[in-house]
């Protein structure tokens, strides 16, 4: 007997009763204007909008502390080249007898152009002529040059 009582007070063949109706066109009469409709009639709850003043921004920033990640094996050979650079470094203001920070040497021994020399004949005539104003005896600058070629064959 209810459910002949909710049959005939349901709409027009939906099977609702018309209380549910009478709720679910008042809800769809308020987020008509709270959601967008979609070319197809359709009423879609995702139209959202994002102010594109703060996007732009965002990237902006992220742009700016863009950072590079190397692997343990890249991170591990720059390393070691840059402790073979610094023990160059270390090792040229010795043999120039630079005391202060403010001294420096006019050495232009480099490590990259060692590194390209093909021959070791070749990479110690660089060295030599590089080094021909050091004021340290020729052993010293020998045992330095015999020194660098060990560390750069590990690189």
């Amino acid at each position: 007997m209810e459910s002949s009582n909710i049959i005939e007070t349901s709409t027009a063949g939906t099977g609702y009763p018309a209380s549910v109706e009478a709720y679910r066109s008042s809800s769809q009469m308020t987020s008509k204007h709270s959601h967008s409709q979609s070319s197809s009639g359709e009423i879609s709850p995702r139209n959202v909008s994002f102010s594109g003043h703060k996007r732009e921004e965002e990237k902006e920033k992220r742009q700016k502390y863009l950072t590079a990640r190397y692997g343990q094996h890249q991170m591990m050979l720059i390393r070691k080249r840059l402790a073979v650079e610094d023990w160059l470094y270390v090792t040229l203001r010795e043999l120039y007898k630079c005391e202060d920070d403010d001294e420096d040497h006019d050495c232009k021994l480099d490590l990259e152009d060692i590194l390209n020399l093909d021959t070791d004949s070749e990479r110690k005539q660089y060295a030599l002529e590089c080094l021909a104003e050091a004021p340290q005896p020729q052993a010293v600058i020998d045992k330095f040059i015999d020194e660098l070629f060990q560390k750069a064959k590990t690189l």
